[in-house]
């Protein structure tokens, strides 16, 4: 799947002072889950270290599950209404995430900004 220009993902991550300041101090493992394919994100001291394939029961500290149309909704330049932002999607459409918000709620905003970049990566 082509949804995401995930080679690029990295430097785009790590040279965004927005999700650089949201992001600061977090040491977390984040799993995308985009329908059958999943993505491991590795993040130390908020620098994103790694991104690789994993499966979708892979041992995360946050995670993210969604249809691949739904994504596709998410991810749209200018998405629709409750496409806007993950909370939102959780609530009016098919997005999981973490049971537990604690495991991500101080660190929803580096989220938020996370899907913003995920939208430019997108479109390359």
């Amino acid at each position: 799947m082509a949804l995401i220009a995930w080679e690029d993902l990295a430097r785009r991550v790590n040279q965004d002072g927005e999700f650089r300041l949201a992001s600061r101090f977090w040491d977390v493992t984040l799993r995308l889950d985009f329908g059958p394919e999943s993505q491991r994100l590795r993040f130390q001291e908020g620098q994103l270290q790694e991104i690789r394939g994993c499966e979708a029961d892979a041992e995360c500290d946050v995670h993210i599950s969604a249809p691949l149309e739904e994504w596709e909704r998410l991810l749209e330049p200018i998405p629709r209404p409750f496409y806007q932002d993950l909370f939102a999607a959780q609530l009016h459409h098919g997005f999981q995430m973490n049971a537990e918000p604690i495991g991500y709620a101080a660190y929803y905003p580096a989220l938020r900004r996370l899907v913003e970049i995920l939208r430019e990566a997108r479109e390359g």
